[in-house]
């Protein structure tokens, strides 16, 4: 955001300064005061006119009878009409002034004097035809305007066709009911009520809605003045007010786009210029990529009347900015700033506002642009500390100059005390909205610019940012942490170890440095083991894997200290298995295993590197073992006579295979395989009569079973018996037939017989 220096835009004085020269007999008059008012525009464009109708709800406040109401109306309007319960009233219509756009007043004689404390009902209608003024351009194919309200407790309603293209002030929203009548003819209604407090907060999805559904509480409030919507709808499209352009960006092309009100199309020719030239510029200061694939600036008179010359906001890339002659283009580059420098990716208004104007002063020179001196310095209060300045400007008599200045200044202290632009990037570019420890404070900007220069930013921060009475004891304290922990990352680092353990880091990064002398203590030990590890790895011939400089500067001390005992592990186990091959020829398989061991160890893989140096002792046994086993089973194999039980034995086996296997696989340099295959064959021959035996008795009982279930099966076929020996069978009535031939059952016996 960007505050204007003059808080109250000249258009506001002017209505203001107007309402206040009113003639005095006012004892008898009131302007509406607690007032409840609807004002309904509905806008022929094709035209270049509109008709107005105003239902107000007014209570007499000024303590006395008053027989004259006065009721605002748009500049230039014509046929002001007011009734009262179906009753005409007589009126006077004033123009404030009309060469500038203000309202008119509407002096409304009542016809009997309103009591004080009553309240009335009034409806006003009027139409305005075509003109042109700084705030009121009404033609046909165009109608841009201030639209008027009746101040505080006031909605607009504003009724632009659908097929015109529109642009109304950011504040205003659809209806979320849109009128059947309004929507039939083709239009759309929206609705403007505390225009200027909406426009502030219009990316906050809760006063979107509340306003859209008519919430009482986004009636008009803040400015007194009847000024509300800002709206702009065209039908010829030769006269609409939209600039658009693809800028091209490092990692791809953004289209930007510029609305604004056609009255001030020069400015906004201007702009949109500084903003094509600005946007790959300052995406290069702040070294990270911008975040949409859309850039929509926006003219906003809301924000002038609220004392913004720009806004910036999170919503897909969104600035708002205002015509402000002496320095336009400053402004409209600091909005753009906000979308590296924002509330997304930063805590306090101080970092935002402050990086914003670093950005901007940064690209300034290569866009032509000479920014004016805020003069921050001359203030009585220049040694504030930028802490205050968190969500906030006022704090000391309301002076943006003071702040913004404090804070761009700031940053480029900041920026010469790490060792420049390059470095600077380098800060910037971690804070993008998407690094996963979004959003960054004054803390964290503190810790990244010492690391990335390894300069004491103490004096720095408690110069600029914080209040040295309140913040010297955690700065001292964070400075001695800050060193135990640098000299133990000194040590590790002549160990060939970088960064720091993440754990130590986490406390360092969350500024808790109670527990960092323990740590660092326990880091002490951590790498004495690692030194002692390093030296067995050294005595034993071997390649130091990069496994423990890995864990240092990103896993926690535990997981590193587990590391080291992995690798200590390994080292004694290939050591244990060296020395007990030492007879072992050179290419013996038991010696390529422990090869393969001394491999998988320099790659840090501790536990395949310790099972490798086991199976190598292994595999020495086995050459031996299986040389003597393949004996073994040729003779078993010789001495093999096949029987009738023996060849059962053997089925589902291959022993003579196994043995051919056995031998290729000793031949091969695989004793581990040969014993393995070779045991499977003498096993098969020394026991086929066994096993053949067994399954010829498995055979038969699974015989003996089948036998008996078809025994049972038959039986439960076979027709039951009556106790005379004959078959019982239903009769047609349900009587039993008994010893009826005709009548029983078939049996299984008769399938054979059936015909």
């Amino acid at each position: 955001m960007t505050l204007r220096r003059c808080v109250v835009a000249v258009a506001l004085l002017c209505c203001v300064l107007g309402l206040l020269a009113l003639p005095s007999a006012g004892l008898a008059a009131f302007r509406p005061s607690g007032v409840v008012s609807d004002s309904y525009y509905h806008l022929d464009v094709a035209a270049g006119t509109m008709s107005v109708r105003v239902e107000a709800t007014v209570q007499n406040q000024i303590g006395k009878d008053a027989s004259i109401l006065y009721l605002y109306a748009m500049p230039a309007a014509k046929d002001v009409a007011v009734s009262r319960d179906n009753q005409a009233l007589q009126v006077k219509v004033t123009p404030l002034n009309d060469k500038l756009g203000l309202p008119s007043l509407v002096a409304v004689t009542l016809p009997k004097p309103l009591k004080a404390g009553a309240i009335a009902d009034f409806i006003m209608s009027y139409t305005v035809g075509t003109q042109n003024s700084d705030y009121a351009h009404i033609e046909p194919g165009v109608a841009e305007a201030v639209f008027v309200s009746q101040g505080v407790g006031s909605f607009v309603f504003i009724d632009v066709p659908t097929s015109a293209e529109n642009y109304l002030d950011p504040g205003c929203f659809p209806t979320a009911d849109q009128p059947k009548d309004v929507k039939g003819a083709g239009y759309q209604r929206w609705v403007c009520g505390e225009a200027t407090r909406a426009t502030f907060g219009q990316d906050i999805a809760s006063v979107r809605k509340a306003c859209s559904n008519l919430d009482d509480r986004c009636r008009q409030q803040v400015i007194k003045a009847p000024l509300s919507a800002f709206a702009q709808s065209i039908t010829d499209t030769s006269l609409r007010g939209l600039l658009e352009a693809d800028v091209a960006l490092s990692q791809k092309s953004v289209h930007l786009t510029f609305r604004f009100f056609r009255h001030d199309e020069a400015w906004a020719q201007q702009q949109f210029a500084v903003a094509q030239a600005a946007l790959p510029k300052l995406e290069a200061a702040f070294g990270f990529p911008f975040a949409f694939d859309t850039m929509s600036l926006r003219q906003s008179h809301h924000i002038e009347i609220g004392g913004a010359a720009g806004v910036a906001f999170w919503s897909g890339g969104d600035v708002l900015v205002t015509p402000v002659d002496e320095f336009s283009s400053e402004v409209t580059v600091h909005e753009l700033a906000h979308q590296w420098a924002g509330s997304q990716n930063l805590t306090s208004s101080w970092l935002a506002e402050g990086l914003a104007e670093y950005g901007m002063r940064t690209v300034a020179p290569a866009l032509a642009i000479t920014p004016y001196d805020r003069r921050w310095q001359s203030f009585p209060y220049k040694a504030a500390p930028l802490s205050q300045f968190e969500n906030g400007w006022d704090i000391n008599g309301s002076n943006p100059d003071f702040w913004y200045g404090k804070a761009g200044a700031f940053w480029f202290a900041y920026q010469q005390a790490i060792g420049g632009p390059d470095t600077m990037r380098a800060v910037l570019s971690q804070t993008s909205p998407d690094a996963k420890n979004a959003p960054f404070d004054g803390r964290w900007f503190m810790d990244a610019g010492e690391r990335a220069s390894g300069v004491n930013l103490d004096a720095l921060f408690l110069g600029w940012v914080w209040d040295p009475a309140v913040a010297t004891a955690q700065i001292t304290e964070r400075r001695a942490a800050h060193d135990l922990v640098k000299a133990m990352d000194a040590r590790a680092a002549a160990m060939g170890l970088s960064g720091t353990p993440a754990d130590i880091q986490e406390n360092l990064d969350a500024w808790i440095f109670t527990g960092i002398a323990g740590q660092v203590t326990n880091g002490a030990t951590v790498l004495d083991a690692y030194a002692t590890v390093l030296k067995a790895t050294t005595d034993a011939g071997l390649a130091p894997p990069d496994a423990v400089a890995k864990s240092w500067g990103t896993a926690p001390l535990a997981r590193t200290r587990g590391v080291i005992e992995d690798q200590r592990l390994a080292v004694t186990a290939i050591s244990g298995s060296a020395a007990k091959l030492t007879a072992e020829p050179e290419g013996s398989p038991a010696l390529l295993k422990l090869a393969d061991a001394k491999q998988k160890f320099a790659e840090g893989r501790f536990d395949a590197a310790k099972q490798l140096a086991a199976n190598a002792v292994t595999t020495a046994f086995n050459e031996v073992a299986a040389g003597k086993m393949i004996t073994i089973a040729k003779a078993k194999q010789a001495e093999f006579k096949p029987s009738f039980l023996s060849k059962v034995g053997l089925l589902f086996s291959d022993p003579d295979g196994d043995l051919a296997e056995a031998q290729r696989a000793y031949d091969s340099g695989d004793p581990n395989r040969a014993v393995s295959l070779s045991k499977a064959a003498y096993a098969a021959w020394d026991g086929a009569d066994g096993r053949g035996l067994q399954m010829l008795a498995v055979l038969t009982g699974v015989m003996c079973g089948l036998s008996g279930l078809v025994w049972y099966l038959l039986r439960r076929l076979d027709p039951p018996s009556t106790p005379f020996g004959g078959r019982k069978s239903a009769g047609p009535a349900g009587r039993h037939n008994i010893g009826d031939p005709e009548e029983r059952r078939p049996s299984w016996r008769d399938w054979e017989n059936t015909p």
